[in-house]
């Protein structure tokens, strides 16, 4: 046994990288027919230019983090869309980063040394993902009842079929009273979060938009080298990677959430 670990380590030691925290758990089972990403309401608190960012909470918040990955597909939910923008925004403990607000008619980088918190524009990558880590959003209320945890999305490929929607998470009680999250078009927008022996929790929402296949420019896709799931996520002592591999020798390299090579 401890000879075919050895074996299997070596064999995993070429061109795949990956950050600690952001790797989905479990792999997308293939579908003969799927839907694409519901809309839902964009808001008021968008803002366009966001920063290109995976960490977007401030550097004093240390625990009961939020880690959410996944993948951007074309319409047949089977083919990863590199480079699509994955733009988010949410509230934090209960309001939107004032240093943001888009009420404020202004660039926020002219008026406030703090970079904007709980918001970014996240590109994919050649397979599709994207990743992100934040906090369970806190919940605000609208007339007499709480909106339900959510964070916006505004994703896109080349610029062209646009979706806005939201996400929402299971077991959170306010979702009967909402109006959009109640929605049967939300069904597909409510996630399970595990949650680790940090306490931090871990969430996957793909996003399916209305794009052709065919149109999509994944010439550099590597298809065959594969990361499909790590547990636990984040990794620690006693991790297991799951891959799929084309036979050749492959590097890994594992980094910490600031690209420092561990």
């Amino acid at each position: 046994m401890e000879n075919y670990r050895r074996s299997f380590i070596k064999k995993i030691t070429s061109l795949l990288f990956f950050i600690i925290f952001p790797i989905k758990l479990l792999p997308k089972p293939l579908t003969d027919s799927c839907d694409s990403t519901t809309s839902d309401i964009e808001g008021p608190f968008y803002i366009e230019d966001s920063p290109n960012i995976s960490i977007l909470t401030p550097p004093e918040i240390t625990s009961d983090l939020l880690f959410i990955t996944g993948t951007v597909y074309a319409k047949d939910c089977i083919t990863p869309i590199p480079n699509a923008i994955v733009d988010v925004w949410h509230a934090n403990r209960g309001e939107y980063d004032k240093a943001t607000d888009s009420f404020l008619g202004s660039n926020y980088n002219d008026n406030y040394g703090d970079p904007p918190y709980y918001r970014a524009k996240i590109y994919t990558d050649i397979n599709g993902n994207y990743a992100y880590q934040t906090i369970v959003p806190g919940k605000y209320l609208n007339g007499t009842y709480y909106r339900p945890s959510h964070i916006h999305y505004k994703s896109s490929y080349l610029g062209q079929n646009e979706i806005t929607t939201q996400l929402y998470f299971e077991g959170d009680s306010s979702i009967t009273d909402d109006f959009w999250a109640s929605s049967p078009d939300a069904l597909n927008r409510i996630i399970n979060l595990e949650i680790d022996d940090n306490n931090n929790k871990h969430g996957v929402f793909d996003i399916v938009l209305d794009v052709e296949p065919e149109s999509v420019n994944n010439t550099n896709l590597n298809e065959h080298n594969i990361i499909r799931s790590i547990f636990p996520n984040p990794i620690n002592s006693k991790s297991i990677i799951y891959l799929e591999y084309n036979n050749n020798l492959i590097d890994i390299e594992i980094c910490d959430i600031n690209g420092r090579n561990i």
